[in-house]
């Protein structure tokens, strides 16, 4: 029996001008159960969804996909942040009293029942070959209602109510 080991591939075409860009590893962790928080603007909550890699470079690069599904009552602002370790990214710039995040999204009145499917995509440079922890964290931006992770916000017992799942995937890239 024989055995193909690698430790990385390369595309058909090469690698990009400077030798980089082929995945090394690919890690996902999927978040099926429902989670819900009344946390606010500032202090964004652990959605429970995160996801550990360890690169085998200082100079990889972790690409970082997150697919979420959220809900919330009428009117309702949901902001979310791409979290290493404990290190908030991939953030707008501070400006006022605007709360930086990586994405946020508002549930339009009359849509309280459905889900609001969002994504945010970010390279990162950790810099490091220990294990590293990534995972979203959420707040509301309103202090009106509860928000939700894989369920709608209003959840009663009929077969048109969802429960979709979250996941979140880690790439790490050679430099």
């Amino acid at each position: 029996m024989s055995q193909l080991k690698v430790n990385s591939i390369i595309p058909v075409a090469g690698v990009p001008t400077g030798g980089g860009g082929g995945i090394i590893q690919v890690k996902q962790s999927v978040k099926t159960d429902t989670a819900s928080t009344t946390s606010e603007k500032p202090s964004f909550a652990d959605t429970g969804l995160s996801v550990s890699i360890t690169p085998t470079s200082t100079s990889s690069k972790i690409l970082i996909y997150a697919n979420l599904s959220f809900s919330a009552g009428d009117g309702q602002n949901i902001a979310w942040r791409l979290v290493r370790g404990s290190t908030d990214l991939y953030m707008g710039d501070a400006d006022g009293n605007r709360t930086r995040a990586s994405g946020s999204v508002r549930v339009v009145s009359g849509q309280d029942a459905d889900h609001q499917n969002c994504t945010s995509i970010f390279l990162d440079s950790p810099a490091t070959t220990s294990a590293t922890t990534y995972k979203v964290t959420w707040c509301r931006t309103y202090p009106s209602s509860t928000i939700y992770m894989n369920k709608s916000s209003e959840d009663n017992n009929d077969d048109d109510r969802t429960r979709p799942p979250s996941s979140i995937l880690v790439m790490e890239v050679s430099a």
